[in-house]
């Protein structure tokens, strides 16, 4: 009898982890940012051809799976990228953000070039494998970016969120197999 408990206690423990775990990239089930605390609602890994770039993690105060409902919503969120990759470095990364907005525009989300150039002076600074960006969306506030835990910067307006949100949440995201798993349809 000790010998199946232990053993149920293995598996359970092993399965997980392993959902926890993306890339050998721990990520945790919730998180607390400006006295919010998220949860979870999914993540998954950013790439193009055979290159592994970025997990995204989205996280939320209640598991929702309706991406235009996520995009509209006026709560606490945030979404955690852990590059993951060499190759993600400050210009690539702001010319990406740059076409995503557009793409985030198509799908119905539009916000101003100068708060689009406000969030992308966020990546003016050398980006490393590791590092890991926060865009917390807060009503009252906007979006705080943070770069591995210190404040960048923050850009106010609920257009903005969602047109931001809109990158990877929008009719054209950045990649549909990350939007599914950040929905937590997969």
């Amino acid at each position: 009898m000790r010998k199946t408990i232990l053993l149920i206690f293995i598996i359970s423990n092993l399965l997980y982890l392993q959902a926890d775990m993306i890339s050998g990239i721990n990520i945790k089930n919730n998180i607390q940012i400006q006295k919010e605390k998220l949860y979870l609602n999914g993540a998954g890994m950013r790439s193009i051809l055979f290159f592994d770039l970025y997990i995204g993690a989205l996280y939320l105060k209640s598991n929702l799976d309706n991406a235009k409902d996520i995009i509209l919503l006026k709560k606490p969120m945030d979404i955690r990228m852990y590059i993951t990759s060499s190759l993600v470095f400050s210009g690539k990364l702001k010319s990406g953000f740059k076409e995503a907005f557009e793409k985030s525009k198509e799908s119905g989300f539009s916000t101003k070039k100068s708060k689009i150039n406000r969030f992308l002076n966020s990546f003016d600074a050398k980006i490393q494998k590791k590092d890991i960006f926060d865009f917390l969306y807060l009503p009252k506030t906007g979006v705080t970016i943070y770069k591995n835990g210190t404040l960048l910067r923050t850009v106010k307006g609920y257009n903005f969120k969602k047109a931001l949100f809109g990158i990877w949440l929008g009719k054209y995201p950045a990649q549909e197999s990350l939007k599914e798993k950040m929905l937590g349809r997969q």
